[in-house]
């Protein structure tokens, strides 16, 4: 055999090892892999484009690939990139079924001074009260993200209401006080952290009777 051909066939084998080490990573990581995550299956970076040519993965953000067959899900793209963000506001009562207005931009928040270079509206908390009621769901895409759970989102939607305009503001209200899935108890604990107790129990005397 030419040594040429001998190579090229060496070359050949190697990227069928690689395509098959890529897509049994992304069968169990949600269809995602990371640049980083490529060289740890010990796959040199030279390789991505090739990857990318042959319809195996595409770049969805600098460092972030997708397998080349699934849509993109945004909501899990964001907190892969940023790690330190969770859906609330709107985007969280949106995605938790207890708004049906979509956000126009997606709601994240964040520990005071993260810089995120994206087009989204961040609110800013302490790192103390940033982990407070956040929970994991699966997006509309079937993967998991990270949103504050209802009680959360209705203090800090007491806490700015001026981000809601009055009509969203009192169907939220509505909504989760006829949910089943409130929480009350954890809902008084939350006030009292955020201090939004007097504004709560003023608005539970109207809609609880």
């Amino acid at each position: 055999i030419p040594m040429c051909a001998f190579e090229q066939s060496e070359k050949g084998m190697e990227f069928n090892m690689n395509i098959q080490k890529i897509e049994k990573f992304l069968k169990s990581n949600n269809g995602y892999i990371t640049s980083n995550e490529i060289e740890q299956n010990g796959i040199q970076r030279v390789y991505i484009p090739e990857l990318i040519k042959n319809g195996i993965i595409r770049r969805v953000s600098r460092g972030l690939y997708i397998d080349n067959k699934l849509i993109e899900d945004e909501y899990y793209i964001l907190q892969k990139r940023y790690n330190n963000i969770i859906y609330s506001y709107n985007t969280a009562f949106h995605l938790l079924g207890i708004s049906e207005r979509a956000p126009y931009e997606l709601d994240v928040t964040t520990y005071s001074h993260k810089r995120i270079r994206e087009n989204v509206k961040i609110h800013y908390v302490s790192k103390e009260k940033l982990n407070i009621g956040k929970i994991t769901i699966t997006s509309p895409y079937g993967n998991p993200i990270i949103v504050y759970n209802l009680e959360r989102c209705i203090c800090d939607m007491l806490k700015n209401q001026n981000e809601y305009d009055i009509e969203l503001y009192n169907k939220i209200l509505k909504n989760y006080f006829n949910s089943k899935n409130k929480n009350l108890k954890l809902l008084d604990e939350y006030a009292k952290i955020f201090n939004v107790y007097e504004k709560l129990t003023t608005i539970m005397e109207v809609l609880i009777k």
